[in-house]
């Protein structure tokens, strides 16, 4: 009779934590879809909330643990809090995910166990990867005018008499802009939450894991560079329809590919090897 009373509120607690966190998070939601279905740099938000909630129901499915609740629940949820109020008081809808995710973190630990908030900490850390961050934007920017110059430095190289000022560069038969879809932006973000689920579901040290993480950022600027420079060769050898046309598009995933393919190597490399099989 005790057991099947305290599961009954332990599923009242719940359902009432998430009626509130429902109503809390319907215009943040409402937010991030559109995001996701806009922003560009943050398409893969779907996939990012539903590689969370696949990492939550293989640890919550290993059923509730015995341990007291996290000492870090309060901790989390006033900061949580805190984090919300101040975005929504700035119209900053991406404050107000954040602390969001706070809050979920909070309740997870307040409702269920210090075990059990530790086992969601990646999961319930990895939903910000889906989250916008206005920073990117102008990232973007600057991205692609450094891409443009060193991609200038790197064409000429090949032979190419080429010339950049800011995100544009000049070839002897026509110019390309390096705006912000070629910054490799894009590719960076996307490199990182996947090196981060790979981080965490290989086995080795922490130290290797955490450098996974680290090599993620360069690998990923150095594939669009390469893409970028050999967009430049191609439309100097064959003009610009053909590089913007036909190469400029599936010169992407290929070079995402390559980039992917080097951060397996480093894994392989650092002996991170073989999937963890306590998940």
């Amino acid at each position: 009779m005790e057991v099947r009373q305290g599961r009954l509120q332990t599923a009242v607690g719940w359902g009432t934590a998430l009626t509130l966190m429902g109503l809390l998070t319907w215009p943040v939601g409402r937010w991030l879809v559109g995001q996701w279905l806009s922003n560009e740099y943050y398409s893969h938000g779907v996939l990012v909330l539903l590689i969370s909630a696949y990492f939550s129901w293989r640890v919550l499915r290993l059923g509730r643990t015995a341990s007291a609740p996290a000492d870090a629940a309060v901790v989390l949820l006033v900061a949580g809090a805190g984090v919300y109020v101040v975005g929504e008081a700035l119209i900053a809808r991406y404050l107000s995910a954040l602390g969001l995710i706070l809050l979920t973190g909070g309740l997870v630990g307040f409702l269920g166990s210090r075990e059990t908030l530790r086992r969601l900490a990646f999961p319930l850390a990895y939903l910000a990867f889906a989250v916008p961050l206005p920073v990117v934007d102008s990232l973007a920017v600057r991205m692609g005018t450094l891409t443009a110059g060193w991609a200038t430095v790197l064409v000429r190289g090949l032979g190419v008499m080429a010339a950049h000022e800011g995100g544009r560069v000049s070839l002897p038969s026509c110019s390309l802009v390096v705006g912000a879809p070629c910054s490799g932006i894009r590719s960076l973000v996307a490199l990182l939450a996947l090196a981060a689920v790979w981080a965490f579901v290989v086995r080795g040290p922490r130290p290797a894991r955490i450098a996974l993480l680290a090599v993620a950022a360069p690998l990923a600027c150095v594939a669009n560079l390469l893409r970028v420079t050999s967009l430049l060769w191609v439309a100097d050898r064959w003009g610009l329809e053909a590089g913007q046309r036909y190469y400029h598009d599936f010169s992407g995933p290929v070079f995402f590919g390559l980039a992917l393919a080097g951060l397996l190597a480093v894994s392989w490399a650092l002996r991170c090897r073989d999937l963890r099989s306590d998940m």
